[in-house]
């Protein structure tokens, strides 16, 4: 109404918007401007969005970020008469302002947060790392006996602890690399034994199982009891050989006079049986000790040590007749095993190579333990292992 009375000049009417009731709309400036360029209104008098106080670089990324790249220009016309233009842009300022906040808002409590942490490892770390630092500081004998506790953490004693941090970082690399050879041996050497049971299964079992077959319809089909009492016979023979081959196969996967007998009274028959099927040789054995005080794994590697001597003595040692020995000594600190024999031996280098002789190493080494394998060919084989009668099993 005010606008539309008669001989009111135009730069009277350039107030008469009252742009600065849209103050509230902070994030668009709203700016009536005159035909020479000259700003009449506003929506935000105190600022000039034609100069922005954000980085030019930063203003492009906002502007590609939000979007914010259109302005909107129209021209005010009223009764005739050019009032100005209104211009409508995004104020970027603003948006700055909002992420600001926003920033300070969200991550000061993060960045006080991590301050407060790196201090509190900071503290930690130097009461942990304050022992190796006396050692050292004992160790350095260039040090002034009255020094200040700043002192005390000089760069050389820094670098040694972190010298010593990275061997400790390449023991732990080489100790994994070691565990990842020892598990592929250990697969290797389990699979070695299912095709050896697999096979004896397949060669011998079933072999036997088809002799009990024909015998069984032999006795079905005799036309008389004797001719029935023979295959009955040839039955029980075949029995007794597979009552051996399932013994053999029991031992390998678990002795049962372990539990039945202890470790004395397993080594024992295993070593007396081991002599009534190779009565050509001269065996010995000798066991001290007291063997109670050996754990589950400790008696079983006891037992398959000498297991696996008695069976390299049968496949290697030679058809003549030999002197063969085995002693075993425990106290309450070490178990020892020493197993020699007079037969043709093999060269040195075979002695590192095999499943078995490797299963030996492994299971010693696992206890801590040692081993030595000396031989020459034509002077026999001593063997040697030794490993603690109590603790932890090293599973590295």
């Amino acid at each position: 109404m005010e606008l539309s009375q008669p001989n009111v000049q135009v730069s009277q009417w350039n107030s008469r918007f009252h742009l600065e009731d849209l103050n509230e709309l902070v994030h668009v400036d709203i700016e009536l401007i005159s035909d020479n360029g000259e700003l009449l209104d506003s929506n935000h008098s105190q600022q000039s969005s034609a100069i922005s106080e954000i980085p030019s670089w930063l203003e492009n990324s906002l502007k590609s970020y939000l979007g914010h790249t259109e302005i909107i220009s129209m021209p005010i016309i009223f009764a005739g008469q050019f009032l100005g233009t209104i211009v409508i842009r995004p104020n970027l300022n603003a948006e700055w302002n909002v992420i600001q906040k926003y920033i300070k808002r969200s991550f000061m409590p993060l960045i006080l947060t991590f301050l407060i942490g790196s201090i509190f490892i900071a503290v930690i770390a130097s009461l942990i790392l304050s022992p190796v630092t006396e050692m050292l500081a004992r160790q350095n004998k260039r040090t002034e006996s009255s020094r200040s506790p700043v002192a005390s953490l000089r760069l050389n004693q820094l670098l040694t602890v972190n010298r010593q941090l990275k061997l400790l970082k390449q023991c732990y690399l080489d100790t994994v690399k070691k565990n990842d050879v020892l598990n592929q041996q250990l697969i290797m050497i389990q699979e070695t034994e299912r095709k050896q049971l697999s096979a004896e299964l397949h060669d011998e079992i079933g072999q036997h199982l088809t002799a009990i077959q024909f015998d069984v319809n032999a006795i079905k089909n005799s036309a008389s009891l004797d001719e029935a009492k023979i295959s009955a016979v040839a039955i029980g023979s075949i029995h007794n050989r597979m009552t051996g081959i399932f013994r053999s196969m029991l031992q390998r996967l678990r002795p049962p006079e372990l539990d039945e007998l202890g470790v004395q009274g397993a080594i024992t028959e295993l070593f007396n049986y081991w002599v009534s099927r190779h009565p050509q040789h001269h065996a010995y054995l000798s066991i001290e000790g007291d063997f109670k005080q050996l754990d589950e794994y400790r008696q079983l590697t006891l037992y398959r040590l000498v297991q696996e001597c008695l069976t390299n003595v049968s496949r290697h040692a030679g058809e003549e007749a030999l002197d063969v020995k085995v002693s075993i000594r425990c106290n309450t600190n070490l178990v020892s095993l020493n197993v020699t024999d007079n037969g043709i031996g093999y060269h040195s280098c075979l002695a590192t190579n095999g499943y078995g002789l490797s299963g030996m190493r492994d299971r010693v080494e696992a206890l801590s333990g040692s081993i030595d394998i000396s031989t020459t060919i034509g002077k026999g084989v001593v063997l040697s292992a030794t490993f603690p009668a109590q603790g932890v099993l090293n599973e590295e």
